[in-house]
């Protein structure tokens, strides 16, 4: 009961409808000039992930000590490109903390894969894009078309939708009725 009471007492509109108090405009500009490199993410399993350890054991993998703050936009791009992020065998979404973030965001991770099995008349940017689309959302290719039929796969990067398994095969129709199996590899540089 006492509980319930200190929540009614917290949720009472005493002073919201007061004159806002203006901060001053330095303070706010150090803040914000403080606080540009950041990086703001989450366990993709959660229940299974200590953050605390996740949160102390990050930065100085990265040569960095501190939260996910980072002294230059250089070193934060360094991490992010570096990724994709695990720890403990357990994934990790990190992306850059903007003001007006989509936290849906939280919810994709870059990655690039190789995709293998593209028959060689089929082998061109249009083909791969749309093969890519189909297995995330597209970023960027790899691919020189000078020696793409030498290749033994192309290499895509793509954000990759956790909330989605991983699938490393998928049948694709190049032919109507006609299934040809594709291999994917996913790429992880960095796995802690």
């Amino acid at each position: 009961m006492a509980e319930n009471i200190r929540r009614s007492l917290q949720d009472i509109n005493l002073g919201a409808d007061d004159e806002p108090f203006v901060l001053p405009a330095d303070v706010v500009r150090q803040a914000k000039e403080e606080n540009r490199f950041i990086l703001i993410g989450r366990p993709v399993m959660p229940r299974k992930q200590n953050l605390r350890v996740i949160v102390a054991s990050m930065p100085r993998s990265w040569g960095f000590e501190g939260l996910f703050i980072f002294p230059s936009e250089e070193a934060m791009d360094t991490v992010i490109r570096s990724g994709p992020w695990a720890y403990a065998d357990r994934m990790l979404v990190l992306q850059r903390w903007t003001p007006l973030m989509d936290m849906a965001m939280l919810n994709f991770i870059p990655f690039w894969i190789q995709i293998r099995g593209i028959p060689l008349q089929y082998m061109n940017r249009t083909v791969i894009v749309n093969i890519a689309r189909v297995l995330g959302e597209y970023i960027q290719m790899d691919y020189n078309e000078e020696v793409g039929c030498r290749m033994e796969f192309v290499r895509v990067r793509l954000n990759w939708n956790v909330n989605n398994p991983l699938k490393f095969q998928r049948n694709f129709q190049f032919t109507p009725g006609v299934n040809t199996l594709l291999r994917i590899q996913y790429e992880a540089s960095w796995v802690l």
